[in-house]
């Protein structure tokens, strides 16, 4: 067996393998060649210095991928990425996998970072399908899958779990809104607050809106959409036409997933079960506008988990984001 670093001769191989031994067992999607070739190597942060295969004579059976995210280089605390690790199964438990770790620790440690994480960096990002619903999918799996073969792999080499993701799903074929947040906005709208969509020559404060969130990532999300030459409708909280809070564009994946952004409301009008009713609003407005089910990630000390299940969402995976000590 020899190990060295990966070649783009080396891609369709590793796409081979994944396909035949990872994709196979029906949980994650299929790699496409071209989308690996043309978009993954592509990316800024992408390098063969961090990508290492393992070779018996010309038989691929096994490679490693990481990543240095070039933005938070020169903090060296911050981790490099442990994107994925694939054994060919038939050579599974022969120390090929601890080899292949090894030396993408290596190249972490030479590259100056202190840690390393466990979890699929975006663009290199697995999708998945949803446990028994056909063709259910989120186009991202955000770190390592709890109880699965690569979650005890790691923690036997020396990985902690440092956080939790959990995934949910819903249906939205039979989806309506329920007699309680029916109340929420009846009692709402009495004093002057409703949830519509977002109309410009209607609703005001929106840079004031921004202020009051103080959130970085959901204002970048709302100006993005507004600049679009067409942007897409988008449910607000509105109160007197004052935009109080906000909910992500609705449109649709191929495969019929519903987009979901976030939701976030003002500190003035909280208290009033505003979220809850502003996120169910979201998921019937999206089955109207032709989803066929959601799915989304929260932490597992996000508070708005209890929104989401309280709306009917049930977790159906759980994801560990996993770190290790590596400093040379």
């Amino acid at each position: 067996m020899i190990i060295r670093n990966a070649n783009i001769n080396d891609i369709p191989k590793m796409v081979e393998l994944w396909n035949r031994d990872i994709a196979i067992l029906g949980f994650y999607q299929p790699l496409d060649l071209n989308k690996f070739i043309n978009v993954f190597t592509k990316d800024p942060d992408f390098s063969y210095d961090g990508v290492f295969v393992a070779y018996n004579e010309e038989e691929l059976i096994g490679y490693v991928m990481g990543f240095i995210r070039s933005a938070y280089a020169k903090n060296p605390d911050n981790p490099g990425c442990l994107n994925s690790i694939v054994v060919k199964k038939e050579y599974r438990k022969q120390g090929i996998g601890s080899a292949l770790l090894t030396k993408v620790e290596e190249f972490f440690k030479n590259s100056g970072r202190n840690y390393v994480q466990a979890y699929n960096y975006l663009p290199l990002c697995y999708e998945w399908y949803i446990p028994g619903f056909d063709k259910h999918n989120h186009p991202c799996a955000p770190a390592v899958r709890v109880n699965s073969e690569e979650y005890f792999f790691l923690l036997h080499h020396g990985y902690a779990a440092v956080g939790f993701e959990d995934a949910f799903h819903l249906p939205l074929s039979e989806y309506e809104i329920s007699d309680s947040i029916q109340n929420i906005l009846d009692t709402n709208a009495e004093d002057g607050i409703v949830i519509e969509y977002y109309d410009e020559n209607k609703h005001f404060g929106i840079d004031e809106f921004y202020e009051d969130i103080n959130a970085l990532e959901f204002e970048k999300v709302i100006r993005s959409n507004l600049a679009l030459e067409k942007p897409y409708p988008f449910l607000v909280v509105a109160k007197n036409n004052k935009v109080v809070g906000w909910t992500g564009a609705l449109w649709n994946e191929p495969t019929g997933r519903g987009h979901f952004d976030g939701i976030i409301i003002s500190e003035s009008v909280r208290g009033r079960g505003l979220g809850k009713a502003l996120f169910s609003m979201l998921a019937y407005k999206s089955k109207l506008n032709g989803a066929k089910f959601m799915t989304f990630y929260t932490g597992l000390n996000n508070h708005a988990r209890y929104i989401y299940m309280g709306a009917g969402f049930k977790i159906i995976q759980t994801y560990a984001l996993m770190k290790k000590k590596v400093i040379k």
